[in-house]
């Protein structure tokens, strides 16, 4: 009897985890960079002081948008890395033939 697919449990432990991982990414600092970067081609709004954290409501959006994109590139590395297991995991496991052919038939 083959062994159990662990696809489902990795793809479900993949997606939490990628979703967790898109939270450090999007409102995580950008770094401890001594020196500033340099200043963009686009123009920037008049009046905004450099250095100003975006708004809560980009915030929101950056984490609505990649949560569409991490979560379900995690729940696909997950499920390989689960048929990757199962797979592994059948290979290794002890060869029983389960035919009636070989057993002895019960006398009652």
């Amino acid at each position: 009897m083959p062994g159990r697919n662990l696809a489902k449990p990795f793809a479900i432990a993949g997606f939490i985890l990628a979703e967790i991982y898109m939270l450090f990414t999007v409102l995580g600092g950008y770094g401890h960079e001594r020196a500033p970067l340099p200043a963009p081609p686009l123009a920037e709004a008049p009046g905004i002081p450099a250095g100003t954290p975006p708004p809560v409501s980009a915030k929101i959006t950056r984490v609505v948008v990649c949560a569409v994109f991490f979560g379900p590139f995690g729940a696909l590395v997950g499920t390989g890395v689960g048929l990757l297991v199962s797979g592994l995991r059948g290979d290794f496991r002890q060869k029983t033939d389960g035919s009636s052919a070989d057993k002895p038939p019960d006398n009652q």
